[in-house]
């Protein structure tokens, strides 16, 4: 936030908007917060927790794109570069939360492959997504961040 601060101020227009000054956000206003969720996306897109996902083993012998997966070999899908693809994502190196919503709503792209594939994907992704927008939500409905004056 402190080097977004434009992103800071209209998250907290938005909660201050949607719930006031009254009472802390709860998951009963999520669907009304709509840029708090996008902020939440690009947090996960720009800095995935974990970058290069966590390895799988080819449970049968494989041709993708060409190439021969052999069984027993070891593949790591590269969360960082899918969530940087230029032609997925126009800039990807800054951090603009509005790539995620389209006339105020929420866009398909979820972003989800920052916890992973298929069987395997994490099973506490729902828990993580909601603790980290509780905390996100919350900080900024209290706090405003600056950097420190000397």
């Amino acid at each position: 936030m402190i080097q977004n601060p434009q992103v800071q101020a209209k998250a907290q227009s938005e909660i201050d908007t949607m719930v006031g000054h009254n009472r802390l956000p709860s998951f009963d206003d999520r669907p009304s917060l709509p840029y708090i969720d996008a902020v939440l996306r690009e947090t996960l897109r720009w800095h995935p927790v974990a970058p290069l996902g966590i390895a799988h083993a080819v449970s049968n012998d494989d041709i993708y794109e060409g190439y021969h997966l052999p069984k027993g070999a070891t593949v790591i899908a590269n969360a960082w570069a899918m969530s940087h693809d230029e032609s997925i994502y126009f800039n990807p190196f800054s951090f603009e939360p509005d790539r995620f919503l389209s006339e105020g709503r929420l866009t398909d792209d979820n972003a989800s492959y920052v916890f992973g594939f298929g069987r395997r994907i994490c099973v506490g992704r729902h828990a993580a997504d909601a603790s980290v927008w509780s905390a996100i939500v919350s900080f900024l409905a209290v706090f405003t961040i600056k950097k420190a004056i000397d």
